[in-house]
């Protein structure tokens, strides 16, 4: 299952550049680094023109525990969709 979040450009951290957050490697980070997402979930991060464009792919939702902070802090900040099966 894959999972898409959008996060704005006014929710993202001010201490990071946009500009660097163009390319991918420093998105990743931000991911990472900022988010807290553990990096065997992150599949892309891209800077667009809506936001932070993030995709997750492999979260078994039966795995993660429902207060999951990296998770739900994700799901707070950013517009949220799950790809259908």
């Amino acid at each position: 299952m894959e999972d898409f979040f959008i996060i704005s450009r006014r929710n993202i951290d001010s201490s990071w550049s946009l500009d660097s957050l163009r390319d991918s490697f420093y998105a990743i980070e931000y991911c990472e680094e900022v988010l807290d997402i553990p990096e065997e979930y992150i599949g892309d991060a891209v800077l667009t023109s809506e936001g932070l464009e993030i995709s997750l792919y492999d979260i078994d939702m039966d795995s993660l525990d429902y207060d999951d902070d990296w998770y739900m802090q994700l799901k707070r900040l950013s517009n949220y969709s799950r790809a259908a099966a």
